[in-house]
């Protein structure tokens, strides 16, 4: 079993996986209380903002094992990424939530939107090998 789990965990998609899922809950949770309070929009902005700042520190050392120096070029190409799920995120939550009137399938929903935007961006575009 020993030996299963460390072949898994080899995977880029398995440890992208369980790194977007700790970012996730990072998210849902700042999302849900923030949306107690304020604009849905905005919180489902400011949750994914916050989750970010975990995301770019795990999936550079864990999922890609990227043991160059962060700089701003790095930051730059993560926040690109980042925009373009974080643009898709938001559409398709501000959409379903007015379809559903439901805080959690327009969450769902608009998390497994931007995913793919953030695995492929990520796996090319920032943390690619050169």
């Amino acid at each position: 079993m020993r030996e299963f789990i460390k072949k898994l965990m080899k995977n880029k998609i398995i440890r992208f996986v369980l790194v977007g899922g700790c970012s996730t809950i990072i998210d849902f949770i700042i999302y849900m209380l923030l949306s107690l309070r304020i604009n849905i929009t905005f919180a489902k902005g400011v949750s994914m903002i916050c989750s970010s700042v975990f995301s770019y520190i795990a999936n550079k050392n864990f999922t890609f094992s990227n043991k160059k120096k962060t700089n701003v070029a790095y930051l730059m190409k993560f926040y690109i990424v980042f925009m373009a799920n974080f643009v898709a995120n938001l559409g398709a939550n501000r959409l379903v939530y007015a379809m559903t009137e439901s805080k959690i399938v327009a969450f769902i929903l608009a998390t497994l939107c931007g995913t793919m935007i953030n695995y492929l961006g990520q796996r090319f575009i920032v943390f690619g090998k050169r």
